[in-house]
């Protein structure tokens, strides 16, 4: 083999690496982040911060995705029902649940609260018929997003409350079991993850967690995704 043709073997199989790299390092990935405050991060005072999404999309960029991150639909007063009569509505949901590679899912919290709120006389037969009434919204959200979204959903599930109120917490602990056993989704017990309330809520007066929930939380979202 002459010199010429050793030389052209060698520019062919440096272009042939680069293209790889810019192909692999160039990979798009949409992520859908939809939820309430939590899903944007907000921290144990209140401030919106980094959230489980941005250590998730760090990840991704380390491993040479061009990550987009949506986080269009997510509010701190969003609940199953608004987001459900988004997707039937909205042209624009639809196509961004159409074209998302991941999609995460992190709601309910508020409809909880909402009908908890609005019963004064509280008890096990009435908070277990608002579950089923939750449930019902849930399952229909699902069957709605599902009609776009063709991936796994990942669902992060609803944490211990710091509010000293029974029906709260028992509510949180009936809804993540009742909305974990949806079929379509990858379910986050947070409920469990989160469990040591000193370790990852620094504002005992704050429904909202600390930088170390949110990572670890991340992490399951990591984790779930390698599944796939």
């Amino acid at each position: 083999m002459n010199r010429s043709t050793k030389l052209l073997i060698l520019i062919l199989l440096s272009m042939s690496v680069l293209i790889i790299y810019n192909e692999t390092s160039n990979k798009k990935y949409n992520i859908l982040n939809i939820g309430d405050s939590i899903s944007l991060g907000t921290n144990s005072y209140g401030i919106k911060d980094y959230s489980y999404i941005d250590y998730y999309k760090d990840y991704l960029k380390r491993n040479k995705y061009n990550v987009v991150v949506n986080n269009n639909y997510s509010n701190k007063e969003l609940s199953i029902k608004e987001l459900l009569k988004e997707i039937k509505t909205s042209p624009y949901i639809k196509r961004d649940l159409t074209e998302a590679h991941s999609l995460i899912l992190q709601i309910g919290y508020n409809d909880l609260l909402y009908k908890l709120s609005i019963d004064d006389n509280i008890n096990t037969n009435k908070l277990n018929r608002i579950i089923q009434e939750i449930n019902n919204d849930y399952n229909d959200l699902i069957k709605e997003i599902t009609k776009y979204y063709k991936r796994q959903i990942i669902a992060v599930g609803l944490y211990k409350s710091n509010k000293d109120d029974y029906y709260i917490n028992l509510g949180i602990k009936k809804l993540n079991n009742t909305l974990s056993s949806n079929k379509n989704i990858s379910y986050i017990d947070t409920y469990l993850l989160l469990n040591n309330m000193k370790e990852f809520f620094n504002n005992p007066n704050s429904h909202y967690p600390n930088k170390e929930a949110y990572q670890l939380i991340a992490n399951e979202i990591i984790e779930k995704t390698l599944e796939k």
